[in-house]
């Protein structure tokens, strides 16, 4: 392989067993590839390195993602430039960036949560809207009527949270957002509070199932009075960048800004 030709040595995560037939790859299981990595690479578009994320957790080790999907804010190698851009890496021409990660629990239950982007509470396919009932750092703050809440990290900022009217956040500002979805009163706006608060959402009563999911992919079902907390972990996940692409590069790029929706029609 092109990699052992560089002298990098590497390690494939189990779950990939059955895709690739090379016997002469050294497989590990998720909870120790990490450890035994330097660098961990993440095939496929965001939902790929999300999960790469909560398998990795702790174990610090940077992750660089690889875009094989559509938009991919957070995978950073494009197909095309995938061979430059590891040799970039074994040069150790990169950076790292800390990335917040948020810890939610329902009270009264032994499950963690753990999600880079975003905890959603939302009513799924049910036709009725929902009572949540929000306070922050203890402090009461409101009772969003709608189709659920969202609190996002400033990384999440650009997923779920934005297309329902959420702000954009600088990943390095260490702040969350509190964003209802769909409300049914035009006061009930996104808000940006401090990184070192816990969030608290209680589901009032309600006839509807709701469902907690943790970055899109992690879920459990809720019910009238369920009390959902949400605060910073304690660890953070890491991303290794490229020096010459930044997160407002990135938003250039992928919102499409500056890009005028007109041709100059006149001559010189």
């Amino acid at each position: 392989m092109w990699l052992k030709s560089k002298g990098a040595q590497i390690i494939v995560c189990e779950d990939l067993r059955d895709h690739l037939k090379d016997s002469k790859l050294n497989f590990l299981p998720p909870d120790k590839l990490a450890a035994k990595s330097n660098m961990v690479l993440s095939f496929g578009g965001d939902g790929t390195l999300l999960s790469t994320a909560r398998k990795i957790g702790r174990s610090q080790t940077p992750i660089m993602g690889v875009n094989l999907g559509g938009l991919g804010y957070l995978a950073e190698i494009s197909l095309g430039s995938l061979q430059p851009r590891i040799e970039e890496l074994l040069s150790g021409s990169y950076r790292v960036e800390d990335r917040m990660v948020l810890r939610c629990r329902v009270e009264g239950k032994p499950d963690e949560y753990f999600a880079l982007n975003d905890i959603i509470i939302g009513k799924g396919a049910a036709h009725r809207v929902v009572n949540i009932r929000t306070t922050i750092g203890g402090r009461y703050l409101n009772t969003y009527t709608g189709d659920g809440l969202i609190v996002a990290t400033p990384t999440g900022s650009t997923a779920y949270s934005l297309s329902s009217g959420g702000p954009i956040v600088e990943p390095s500002l260490g702040a969350l957002i509190v964003n209802p979805i769909a409300p049914h009163t035009l006061a009930d706006r996104p808000i940006v509070i401090g990184g070192d608060k816990e969030i608290e959402a209680l589901v009032e009563g309600s006839p509807n199932e709701l469902t907690l999911v943790a970055d899109g992919q992690v879920k459990c079902q809720l019910g009238p009075g369920d009390r959902v907390l949400i605060q910073r972990a304690d660890f953070v996940t890491k991303l290794a960048l490229f020096h010459d692409k930044y997160f407002y590069d990135v938003l250039r790029e992928k919102l499409k800004w500056g890009d005028s929706p007109y041709k100059r029609t006149t001559s010189e």
